[in-house]
């Protein structure tokens, strides 16, 4: 009857061991000392050997040869073990015996002595299944067991064992294969099995295991099937569903070249295929990585085959660190957002168009800007505003002709006594336009809004007189947000008092902040806003608790009122609003209620606050002397006036 590589396979002994000579070292001193513990433990990810290793300890301690880090591997004790019969080896799984009746039933025949070999030996897979009240009645054994009793655990997930349990074991941690050695692995056993294998297939194989020599075995295993009989790359390719990584290296280098065309060749490809397109980013994220590797760390890159291997060399030289990582860093913010995207392969595609969008500018490369026939540059430290003269009494002019447009004068200059610089573009203008970065020595402006404002406030005034010079004052260049729905004139006076403060004395970062509430007693707008917006909640689930109210007591019943029409984007995100609450007051009963809001908002109340902090700002500049020289000096008004998040 045929049997599984992966059990036909399995190691027998220490000297076997794959990948886990830490633990091996250890076991093999202690047990050529005499130096034996009554209990150990195992942990590690599946398939990583913690089982086998405990089935080999037992052997060395049952061995009819004596105790031995080197089995005999020909008594009847060790030919028992390895067929799984031995019956003083007490194998339990604890994900089927969680109770405690099961537990006691097992601690009441641990004083009897072992029947057949030297050590009665409890071997306790998945420990960390096992109840709480298993744990307490195994704790007084555990601690004291008789001499010829040994206990091994082994689990996945040492996080959920008490730490009592811990403090009575050794515990060895068990890593994760590398690559190489599953490759190395895999390459031999194949070679006894007398099967044909090309390389690349195999390095499929092994990063695909993702650091378990069971699931590599397994997959060969299918590979082998699906191969009839042969491990072939394409074959493999097919049967887990990635790609060539060739095609990831040629989209890294379109993008990274500014080729859209060829951009859109590959993600058209990509479609045509149907693949995963997690996992194609998963490929894109890993393939950045060793690229990364490739240009500092040379040894712990991975090795593929020749052709890969001279690819990966060849893209490393073309890409720059710095453009590396910040590659990665927008590949991995995209792999975490494609839960949210409508579609996985909407995702997949927005983050390829974000990596070519913000592909840093090469050394040969220049932005492309419309520039006037001549321009001067000079220093206006220098320069002071002369008084204006008096114009000229204008001349007959003849009748008009139709003339084209021509560009406006620019001048642009920062109003810092210190380094101020003015770039003038001079063709033949009549109106003036100055646009001018005003900051003042007791930085006045620009403002520092709280980290917590996710966007920027906008409001205009406009001149008074549609033909006269402009005057145009900047914060800095930002990007004006619309993501906001438009709030209806809904909100009375009194509302507004209760919203924001009316001291006109506030700076606008004051004016945005929220004022510090108690949180305790009964719900109100006030206390609902600052907590959540103070807390570590993700910017998604306060995007929606703004347009909602929390009724209720804290710590208490609790009742989210939301409109009808956020019902769907809620239910994504209720458990993670829940679990907040109840992180931070265990007696919540939290419940939610969809329908009209017809108070007001944390929504409102923010946006009424933007209004006067915009309001207050206006009045700041325009009480400035320094814009105020430049109004009078250039007869002009101001335009626009963008408060920033800094």
């Amino acid at each position: 009857m045929y049997q599984v590589l992966a059990r036909k396979y399995r190691p027998r002994n220490f000297n076997e061991l794959v990948g886990q000579n830490h633990v091996a070292r250890a076991l093999m001193s202690a047990l050529e000392r005499g130096r034996l513990h009554h209990a150990y433990l195992f942990t590690g990810t599946r398939g990583v050997g913690k089982t086998t290793i405990a089935r080999i300890l037992a052997k060395c301690l049952n061995c009819e040869t004596g105790v031995t880090a080197t089995p005999c591997e020909t008594c009847a004790t060790c030919r028992a073990v390895n067929e799984g019969r031995f019956i003083d080896l007490i194998e339990i799984d604890a994900a089927s015996r969680t109770k405690v009746e099961d537990t006691r039933e097992l601690l009441d025949n641990v004083p009897y002595a072992p029947t057949q070999g030297r050590f009665k030996v409890y071997l306790i897979d998945e420990v960390h299944m096992l109840s709480t009240h298993s744990f307490n009645a195994l704790l007084k054994t555990l601690e004291e067991p008789p001499e010829h009793v040994k206990f091994l655990f082994a689990t996945t997930d040492p996080q959920k064992l008490p730490i009592t349990v811990i403090s009575r074991c050794l515990q060895f941690t068990l890593r994760p294969l590398d690559a190489n050695e599953i490759h190395h692995h895999l390459d031999d056993i194949l070679i006894k099995e007398q099967i044909q294998a090309e390389p690349d297939a195999l390095w499929q194989i092994a990063e695909a295991a993702q650091g378990s020599l069971r699931d590599a075995l397994s997959l060969t295993d299918q590979a082998i099937a699906y191969g009839q009989g042969k491990v072939q790359h394409q074959d493999v390719k097919d049967m887990l569903g990635l790609i060539d990584r060739s095609i990831i290296y040629d989209l890294i280098l379109a993008i990274h070249q500014n080729q859209p065309q060829q951009v859109s060749q590959l993600l058209l490809q990509f479609r045509q295929q149907a693949l995963d397109v997690a996992l194609v980013l998963d490929q894109l994220i890993s393939t950045l990585h060793e690229l990364a590797l490739m240009q500092y760390l040379p040894d712990l890159s991975l090795k593929y085959s020749q052709e890969i291997n001279q690819k990966i060399k060849k893209l490393a030289q073309v890409v720059s660190a710095q453009d590396l990582q910040l590659y990665y860093q927008i590949a991995c913010k995209g792999r975490s957002e494609l839960t949210w995207a409508v579609t996985q392969e909407q995702g997949f595609e927005m983050c390829i168009l974000r990596l070519l969008a913000f592909r840093p500018l090469q050394v040969n490369e220049v932005t492309q800007t419309v520039e006037s026939p001549s321009s001067v540059a000079f220093d206006a430290s220098a320069i002071s505003l002369p008084e204006p003269e008096p114009e000229p009494e204008p001349e007959p002019e003849p009748e008009p002709e139709p003339q084209v447009e021509s560009p406006k004068t620019l001048v642009e200059f920062d109003a810092v006594d210190e380094s101020t610089l003015i770039e003038v573009d001079l063709p033949s203008a009549q109106h003036p336009v100055i646009a001018a970065n005003i900051y003042t020595e007791d930085n006045l402006f620009p403002f520092a809004l709280p980290d917590e404002l996710e966007q920027q406030t906008t409001q205009q005034i406009q001149p008074s007189e549609p033909e006269a010079d402009t005057f145009s004052l900047f914060a800095e260049p930002v990007v004006e947000s619309v993501s906001e729905p438009v709030i209806e004139q809904s909100v009375t006076a009194s509302n507004k008092d209760e919203c924001v403060e009316s001291d006109a004395q506030l700076l606008p970062q004051d004016i945005l902040k929220l004022p510090e509430q108690q949180l305790e007693g009964e719900w109100t707008v006030e206390k609902w806003e600052y907590w959540f917006r103070n807390s570590a909640l993700s910017p998604a689930v306060q995007e929606l608790a703004q347009y909602g109210l929390m009724h209720g007591q804290i710590n208490g019943e609790s009742i989210f009122h939301i409109p009808q029409q956020y019902e769907k984007l809620l239910t994504q995100q209720q458990h993670n609003l829940e679990q907040a609450l109840k992180d931070q007051w265990q007696n919540t009963r939290f419940s939610v209620q969809y329908g009209d809001v017809t108070q007001v908002t944390p929504y409102m109340m923010q946006h009424l606050r933007r209004e006067k902090a915009q309001q207050r700002a206006t009045d700041l500049i325009h009480q400035d002397p320094i814009v105020q020289q430049l109004l009078n000096t250039f007869d002009g008004d101001i335009q626009q006036i963008q408060l920033k998040h800094d």
